[in-house]
């Protein structure tokens, strides 16, 4: 009762921040013009979206740049919250804080993120999910649109983030933030730099995060889904010896330990299309109303992640002649645990039939019938190397070049410690993956005359891809005590066929730009570039052992300006060939159900972004928007669950589709849907007012509506996830000393469209029509209205 008391005192209190927005108008026209921490838009911001220091304005790219002010302004925690305000860029976080699907510009992301949008650290590569990566103690993000590869290398297909940490200055700051909110958010961070000695300095931070469950676990009495707690450490020594030198060394350690994320299934029951043949879900889903996974029955529940990386660093502008030499080093060690009830709901149904599991045909070595296959927990650990060098000559000259070289190593590798036997018997080990980057790269700008420039890159990398299937002796993981409480035990079993399989990958990947400036607050752009993501293998019991490179190039015009009234305006429209997407579908083998990735075919996107930010009464009161519009086509491509649907059985040959049927093949196409995840219309729109009131004090607030039109959970374009509407508030003060006190309302509407769709088998139910396991889906749901109170003091 309290605190939904104190829920509604703060949502009526910050329901009171639009009105505030406009009820000053004498007190704006006097006030201050002065900017506040929390304004956006009012810096000019450095990005090195091209490995070099550039003005958002000159360099010719679509970038979106966020400072530690603008930051804190939207109040965002991770690059989750940041994508709301970023155009082309959405996130789905259906699994929590593991498996992230970033989509840009259209490029859907349905397993992984590898190899669609890449995610940086100072220019070095960041392996692993990210959305848990704390933006406590950065200095910039940077979110570079269109392939990056000639530049960033592999992973950069459709997009590449850049997060600029932290530097010491000439003087020691620091800065230490606390905020607590409804279901129990407690945050404290804290940094500190600045030199130690002449051409020494240092950098040290911290952070702490909890927040509880949102939803009931109606199958555990007393559990929260959803909890999440993270610490993290940073500390960094940087080196000045002589004008000309400079180096540093980083270091990054996460914790993150999350419970169950929450998810729940809509029945097959639910079905309404495609009765007689594939059943399907037609138009938009249905949020559960209650969430009940079965967590104590999985050996290990929800996430457990443990992250040290390491980023050092060394510049030389040689002998002072504005020639600079540079090489970097990262080394990144990701332990990660992950436990999933793959039910989605509390029936903990079995594979094989219950009453016969253990006896007659259902019989199969160190079987343990109390263990349901669905209940699955997995480890790994990844290690990862990069290194790279280049040379560049003067930023002034007119010839401007610069080459380099840059190898990498990724290998990520089972943890046999969470292995288990379950219905089916002993669990298989995931392969080995072990990924080798080479890559030589240049680039090339002239100033044709002092307003136009042309620029060349180009980037040749070869990646050599091996996959090693393992194998392992149940005696050997397993105790004898417990083998004797299983079915036929064998300790002497050997489980998986162990093999090697290799590829090598090559592409050269070109970028060519135009730059204008017409004016030194406006410019025109345009560019070419193509971007890839390497093949890879899918696991040896899938319908398809390999999968395709992925290709997509991209052509783009724009403009950015501060004319006309704005603080900043860009407008950007492009047009991409999209070849090979990856995507994902389900298989059954062995009594295993998992995922695998196939390419779909042929996709072509075409999209409009605009940004900007209007003073509409000098600077304060201000408006700040985004729009995207994204016409994503496939154009050829193929689902075989297509032809199922509109053709039934016609399409089988026994229990298997078989697709040279007569009408199935064309019966299959998928050309003219929309890519999955991809929604048409994406934006927000956002007030910030600030006054000062007195003796230092300056008063502000803000509103923010971020809209996503609906996306839909795959190629079929069937099922849907309903247009989304969210609204932040915040009002606080800040002083002149460093002091900012905020209360704030996130999606304060309570908007509760889905956070993410999963297509699903429902093993249980009855059989479709066709003899295919009936559809369901998993559905994950938004976050809840959030409020709290944040306090930073910087010094």
């Amino acid at each position: 009762m309290r605190e939904t008391s104190i829920a509604r005192r703060i949502a009526l209190l910050l329901s009171g921040t639009a009105s505030a927005l406009v009820a000053m108008p004498a007190a704006a026209q006097t006030a201050d013009a002065a900017t506040t921490a929390g304004a956006a838009g009012e810096e000019t911001i450095v990005v090195t979206a091209r490995k070099r220091e550039e003005t958002l304005l000159e360099v010719p790219i679509a970038v979106k740049a966020f400072s530690s002010a603008s930051i804190q302004d939207k109040l965002a925690q991770d690059i989750v919250d940041l994508a709301d305000f970023t155009p082309g860029f959405q996130i789905q976080e259906a699994f929590g804080r593991d498996g992230d699907r970033p989509v840009m510009r259209g490029a859907s992301n349905i397993l992984f993120s590898d190899g669609k949008v890449g995610i940086f650290l100072d220019g070095a590569p960041y392996f692993g999910d990210f959305s848990s990566l704390d933006l406590a103690n950065v200095d910039r993000v940077e979110v570079i649109k269109g392939p990056q590869s000639a530049v960033f290398g592999r992973g950069t297909l459709s997009g590449a983030i850049n997060v600029v940490l932290q530097r010491p200055g000439d003087e020691l700051k620091g800065k230490i933030t606390g905020t607590i909110g409804n279901y129990g958010r407690r945050e404290l961070s804290a940094s500190l730099s600045g030199p130690i000695v002449e051409g020494v300095g240092f950098q040290v931070g911290a952070k702490y995060f909890d927040v509880d469950g949102q939803f009931k676990n109606s199958a555990v009495p007393g559990e929260r889904l959803g909890d999440q707690n993270t610490k993290q450490f940073t500390a960094g020594l940087f080196l000045d010896p002589t004008a000309d030198i400079s180096a540093s060394v980083r270091w990054l350690h996460q914790e993150d330990d999350d419970g169950h994320f929450a998810i729940g299934l809509q029945p097959s029951g639910a079905n309404n299309c495609y009765l007689t043949t594939r059943p399907y879900y037609c138009g938009v889903v249905k949020a559960p109303k209650s969430y009940g996974l079965n967590t104590d029955r999985l050996l290990h529940s929800g996430l457990d992640r443990n992250a040290d990386r390491f980023i050092g660093d060394i510049s030389w502008d040689i002998a002072g002649s504005g020639y600079e030499a540079s090489f970097q080093a990262g080394y990144s060690d990701l332990v990660e645990v992950q436990g999933v009830d793959q039910t989605y709901d509390d029936r903990a149904f079995l594979f094989l039939p219950a009453a016969l599991c253990g006896t007659s045909y259902y019989a199969l070595p160190n079987q343990d019938c109390s263990k349901s296959s669905f209940e699955a927990t997995s480890g790994q650990h990844r290690k990862t190397q990069t290194y790279e060098a280049r040379i560049a000559s003067p930023g002034k000259d007119r010839l401007r070049w610069r080459i380099g070289m840059f190898w990498s190593i990724d290998k990520t590798a089972p943890n046999a410690d969470y292995l288990e036997l379950n219905e089916v018997g002993p669990e298989l080990l995931d392969d080995t993956k072990r990924v080798k980057n080479r890559a030589y790269f240049g680039g090339v700008d002239f100033d044709v005359t002092d307003n136009v420039t042309i620029g060349a890159e180009l980037r040749h990398q070869i990646d050599k891809v091996r996959n090693t299937t393992p194998s392992y002796r149940v005696g050997d993981v397993f105790s004898p005590e417990y083998l004797a409480t299983v079915t036929l035990p064998d300790p002497d079993q050997i489980v998986g066929t162990p093999g090697v399989r290799k590829a090598t990958f090559k592409a050269t990947l070109p970028r060519f730009t135009v730059n204008w400036k017409a004016a030194d607050d406006l410019s025109f752009y345009a560019q070419y570039s193509q971007g890839n993501s390497p093949g890879g293998f899918n696991p040896v019991r899938a319908p398809e052992s390999t999968y395709d490179e992925e290709k997509l190039i991209n052509y783009e015009i724009g403009l950015k300006t501060s004319k006309f009234g704005f603080d900043y305006l860009n407008v950007s429209a492009f047009w991409q060939d999209y070849k090979n997407q990856v995507l994902t579908n389900t298989y059954v083998a062995n009594n295993i159900v998992d995922s695998y990735s196939v390419n779909i075919g042929r996709t072509r996107i075409r999209g409009i972004e605009v940004e900007g930010g209007l003073p509409i009464i000098g600077r304060t009161l201000k408006l700040q928007f985004n729009y995207t519009f994204l016409d994503s086509e496939i154009r050829k491509g193929i689902e075989a669950e297509r032809a199922l649907e509109l053709m039934g059985s016609a399409c089988k040959t026994g229990s298997a589709v078989n697709l040279d049927l007569p009408g199935c093949r064309n019966a299959a196409s998928i050309a003219g849907n929309r890519p999955p995840l991809v929604s048409k219309h994406t934006g927000s729109v956002g007030l910030r007012f600030q006054h000062d009131v007195n003796d230092g004090w300056t008063f502000f607030s803000g509103l923010d509506v971020i809209y996503r039109s609906s996306y839909f959970d795959q190629v079929l374009n069937l099922a849907e996830s309903g247009n989304s509407t969210k609204l932040n508030l915040q009002v606080g003060v800040h002083d002149d000393d460093g002091l900012r006190i905020t209360l704030y309302g996130k999606n304060m509407l309570g908007d509760d469209s889905p956070a993410g769709i999963l297509r699903y088998l429902d093993f249980p139910a009855p059989r479709t029509p066709t003899g295919d396991y009936a559809r369901a889906f998993g559905i994950t749901p938004a976050r809840k209205a959030e409020y709290g109170l944040t306090i930073s003091k910087s010094f």
